[in-house]
């Protein structure tokens, strides 16, 4: 009998162990307020966005890489956020939030709202994206821009973000509502 309880609290101890050991693999503790605050700044993304009136930039050749729009691999459709580990998702978000934000940190245009750069640096701050927010990121230099490129790469990057913008405010809305 004293074996059996031995062997029992053996195994709860390893299940215990294993369970703080997958802790940290796991999102960090969502809260409502978090997810509410990444709604209110992905909206006041898309609100500074408009404001700008972007039209659709016309097509021409840069060196600069802009982050691969999201797709249905990186689980960021209602159903998914609502069944499954958020972190894809949100990996994919932070990724591209912190290359737009170091594009817009690029120009020097006065034109260009700082509550725009503040809605994205609230964006990058809140704990929801496991701290991973550097992974797969290469940052983004002037140097590597000629100067002839700026105004048109500027247009391009607000308009790739007002789209980039929509899915996260979208993503952040319907996971506040679940949480």
């Amino acid at each position: 009998m004293n074996n059996l309880r031995n062997i029992i609290g053996g195994f709860l101890l390893c299940l215990l162990l294993l369970s703080e050991a997958f802790t940290g693999m796991r999102l960090p503790r969502e809260t409502k307020a978090d997810w509410e605050r990444g709604k209110d700044a992905s909206y006041e993304i898309l609100k500074q966005l408009e404001k700008l009136d972007i039209k659709k930039p016309p097509a021409f050749e840069t060196t600069v890489q802009f982050p691969k729009p999201i797709e249905c691999s990186d689980s960021c459709d209602p159903d998914s956020l609502a069944t499954t580990n958020k972190m894809p998702c949100l990996t994919k978000i932070s990724q591209g939030l912190r290359h737009y934000h170091d594009l817009l940190a690029m120009f020097s245009d006065p034109t260009v709202p700082t509550e725009l750069q503040n809605a994205l640096d609230t964006l990058l701050e809140l704990p929801l994206n496991g701290g991973s927010s550097n992974e797969g990121h290469s940052p983004v230099t002037r140097t590597a821009v000629p100067a002839w490129q700026m105004a048109p790469l500027q247009n391009l990057t607000l308009w790739r973000l007002q789209s980039f913008g929509v899915v996260v405010a979208r993503v952040f809305s319907h996971c506040a509502a679940l949480a």
